[in-house]
């Protein structure tokens, strides 16, 4: 039996047992977890129970995940699929596919950045400094927007980054590439960050974790 049977056979037990199962996804980079159970499963939709804050987080990321402990593996895998409709009664996602979701094995937590905490970066070439719009950030990097074409895995850069509690400059090594719009979301990672500098970085991080999980709080409840 193949891996879509498989998660379709569980779906449907669940959907039988009336048992629900953690579906989660992100709002602002931070996980948004709910237990909700499925309500039907019909060409390849699947229909959940909603949940406030789950339907936050949908509208702001488009997609959910769950664990299924696959049999045949003797493992819990992560599974994926795309939300297609929300309202405050049900959301509606296609059938889960396994996939392997880098922010589950982060070392660090990663937060988009706000206009009420802004975040600037520059990337020092030589005499020239040119800057970028940061969408987020951790204690170990950064992710700006840039357009593409411009960087690529593997690069290594001088960096200028710019807090609301202060500014350092680092090395940095680009680490990943991922298509926003017109545009790419270049994902550095910094070299040999001193301590201090990472304290700037952790004090910006559980600064914002608490702006988000207030907001999360204001709207969904």
């Amino acid at each position: 039996m193949g891996a879509e049977k498989r998660i379709e056979e569980w779906i449907r037990s669940l959907i039988a047992e009336k048992r629900p199962v953690e579906l989660v996804s992100f709002y602002e980079e931070l996980p948004v977890r709910a237990k909700v159970k499925p309500l039907s499963l019909e060409d390849k939709f699947i229909q959940w129970e909603s949940h406030p804050k789950l339907k936050l987080a949908v509208e702001n990321f488009g997609r959910v995940y769950t664990y299924f402990n696959d049999p045949v593996y003797n493992q819990k895998r992560i599974l994926t699929s795309d939300v297609t409709y929300y309202s405050d009664s049900l959301i509606e996602t296609t059938m889960f596919k396994p996939f392997e979701e880098p922010r589950f094995s982060r070392e660090f937590p990663r937060v988009t950045v706000s206009s009420k905490l802004p975040v600037k970066v520059a990337v020092i070439d030589g005499a020239e400094k040119q800057e970028y719009q940061v969408r987020d950030v951790s204690e170990n990097g950064v992710g700006f927007l840039a357009p593409k074409g411009t960087f690529s895995p593997g690069d290594k850069l001088k960096l200028e980054v710019f807090l609301p509690y202060g500014s350092f400059s680092s090395e940095a090594e680009v680490r990943s590439i991922e298509p926003v719009e017109d545009k790419e979301k270049v994902g550095v990672r910094f070299v040999d960050l001193q301590q201090r500098f990472r304290d700037l970085l952790h004090k910006y991080v559980m600064t914002r974790q608490r702006e988000i999980l207030n907001t999360i709080k204001m709207l969904a409840d």
